[in-house]
């Protein structure tokens, strides 16, 4: 008896040692997320929002409140160049390109990473200024980040508020929906989670499925900026006689399949008929169950069709 409690207390403190190498790769990753949230926050403000993001991956997606959900550098400058030109931010001069005038900083409240440490989240508040003499910008935000070979780099970025929202132009050549995403590849398990909640959300509400799809660490900011967390809080957040429909249209893995993004379009429909367009950027976590479940979640509106 004493030999077996033996071997099982050595069996249990190497397993803890042999540990203790992963837990620090994983807090070191941690830190350098943040560091590279920061450093991004810092740049925006002081160089240029536009300027920025165009360092981001070209394949990155961008919601800005207001706008449609817009993928890729071209169609992203697009978009920005035009916000900045609609509210007089800047004067472009013939054949140049306005100056960077649109400022946009934030700080981060948390920070969560896949089990590998290939793909991370951060989440927190933005502050943004179109410009000399503008009333600050409140909101919030959620950003999914990709391990590359040169460090973090953006892949998916989400505000709720920001300079010139109120007025988003109509970028002719950007298309204002995108199509639907079909459940394949590294990103399949989390599409389908996405378009289950959808179902269910359908089928018996967005309290319902909001409760049942949650993680039990999962949190979301609401009306106001109020951070609402767990399931229940979550479920009683959206309770209402609104219509919840939605569906992805983009989307990203870890390596490992331990944690995932995906973006999509959105219609809430009350009551007496009116709808109101939004979009979406939900980050998933596998559970130690091996279901899906999601972490946090935000949106704003989009233009109609």
């Amino acid at each position: 008896m004493v030999a077996h409690r033996l071997h099982r207390f050595i069996t249990s403190g190497l397993l803890a040692w042999l540990c203790v190498p992963a837990v620090l790769a994983a807090q070191g990753q941690r830190a350098l997320l943040l560091r590279a949230d920061r450093a991004m926050a810092d740049s925006s403000w002081h160089a240029g929002f536009r300027s920025t993001i165009a360092a981001e991956s070209s394949d990155m997606v961008l919601l800005w409140p207001g706008a449609p959900v817009v993928r890729g550098q071209a169609d992203i400058a697009k978009l920005l160049l035009a916000i900045q030109a609609t509210g007089n931010l800047t004067r472009a001069l013939q054949g140049q390109c306005p100056s960077d005038s649109m400022r946009v900083t934030w700080q981060p409240i948390g920070a969560v990473l896949s089990t590998d440490s290939s793909l991370g989240c951060t989440w927190g508040v933005t502050v943004g200024s179109g410009g000399p003499g503008d009333t600050p910008t409140i909101g919030r935000y959620i950003a999914a980040w990709r391990k590359a070979a040169r460090g973090w780099q953006l892949e998916a970025f989400m505000l709720t508020a920001a300079p010139g929202d109120e007025n988003v132009p109509q970028v002719v050549d950007l298309p204002v929906e995108l199509p639907p995403l079909a459940a394949a590849g590294a990103t399949a398990p989390f599409v389908s989670a996405d378009l289950a909640f959808a179902r269910l959300a359908g089928d018996s509400g967005a309290g319902v499925a909001f409760a049942h799809w949650a993680a039990p660490d999962a949190h979301a900011f609401f009306g106001g900026g109020v951070l609402v967390q767990g399931p229940r809080a979550l479920g009683r957040a959206v309770t209402g006689s609104e219509t919840w429909t939605w569906h992805p249209v983009a989307a990203g893995a870890s390596q490992d399949g331990s944690m995932g993004w995906t973006v999509g379009e959105a219609v809430i429909t009350t009551a007496d008929g009116h709808s109101g367009p939004s979009k979406y950027l939900t980050i998933w976590k596998r559970q130690a169950d091996g279901t899906m479940r999601f972490f946090t979640d935000g949106g704003s509106g989009r233009p109609a069709r």
